[in-house]
């Protein structure tokens, strides 16, 4: 089997039988530990992060939709859990009690899992979106979705714009 260090080698060379285990991990710091989901493996499982922990990821119903593509720095998740409201519930009371203004950040990881062998094929990581701020949050009784991105970093105009009439040599191009 090929060595899929990272996502395009996932698309590109990877066997039938290797599956992607999308996880999120939120944080905040009135919460006593981590909250650590993973999307596509009913039994939950333990793999390591970037850092080289071992963490366990437990199951959840789980909807994670990467922001679009750009050439700019802006990264979002849209993340939707099916939580029946018993996991986050408890967690934002937590933030309420208090009166925190921060915001939970958000951490997306994905392994790549063999199903035919039971294993991680690589032990950390092969994608990765790290620490992005929960902007957004709705919930109901059957789950809560919520948007984490960055702050717009590409919204400021920078630089000179080049065009023919300041740079001559434009012209021809």
């Amino acid at each position: 089997m090929p060595t899929i260090n990272d996502i395009k080698d996932y698309h590109l060379d990877s066997a039938p039988s290797v599956a992607l285990l999308e996880t999120i991990e939120a944080t905040h710091s009135a919460w006593p530990e981590s909250l650590r989901i993973v999307t596509n493996h009913a039994d939950g499982f333990y793999a390591r992060n970037e850092l080289g922990q071992f963490t366990h990821y437990q199951f959840a119903p789980l909807l994670v939709n990467k922001g679009s593509v750009s050439d700019d720095l802006d990264q979002s998740l849209n993340i939707t859990l099916g939580d029946l409201g018993e996991v986050l519930s408890p967690l934002i009371k937590q933030i309420r009690d208090v009166e925190s203004d921060e915001m939970p950040k958000v951490t997306y990881r994905a392994y790549a899992y063999d199903v035919a062998s039971m294993s991680l094929v690589k032990e950390t990581p092969i994608d990765m979106i790290k620490n992005l701020p929960v902007q957004t949050m709705s919930r109901d009784h059957q789950a809560t979705t919520f948007e984490a991105r960055t702050s717009s970093k590409n919204a400021v105009v920078t630089g000179r714009t080049f065009n023919p009439n300041d740079y001559q040599d434009l012209k021809g191009l």
